[in-house]
């Protein structure tokens, strides 16, 4: 009796697994399907940039381009040629500092924002198994 049970539930894990590997398979593929989430699934850093883009404004703080270079912790080169192509590509914004004018907020565009959000509650329903 507790060996079928064993087993029952080690089915029910596998299952489980299985079902979350799929999900995450679809995940990724469904974001290489739109060109705004492939740009940034380029790399880890492209990822992590968005985000931390994103939650900043969502908790209404800045984030400078600095800040953001720092984060991205890649060379200086490298981090803001990834920060300024997703500028040029309308993904993200810049606000100059009122108070320093050598400081640049970077913002979300409201396309980042749309797609970003749309991909985040896609997942919240994804993942409810």
């Amino acid at each position: 009796m507790i060996k079928k049970k064993e087993k029952t539930q080690k089915k029910k894990k596998e299952n489980k697994f299985i079902r979350l590997a799929e999900l995450s398979l679809t995940d990724f593929l469904t974001r290489s399907e739109d060109e705004l989430l492939r740009f940034f699934t380029t790399t880890p850093q492209h990822w992590i940039m968005l985000h931390k883009v994103v939650i900043a404004y969502y908790k209404n703080e800045t984030i400078s381009k600095n800040q953001l270079l720092n984060f991205i912790e890649r060379s200086y080169l490298t981090s803001n040629t990834y920060v300024n192509t997703a500028i040029k590509k309308d993904y993200f914004k810049i606000i100059r500092n009122n108070e320093d004018k050598r400081s640049i907020f970077i913002l979300p565009t409201e396309e980042t924002l749309k797609k970003f959000e749309k991909f985040i509650m896609q997942r919240e329903n994804l993942y409810i198994l």
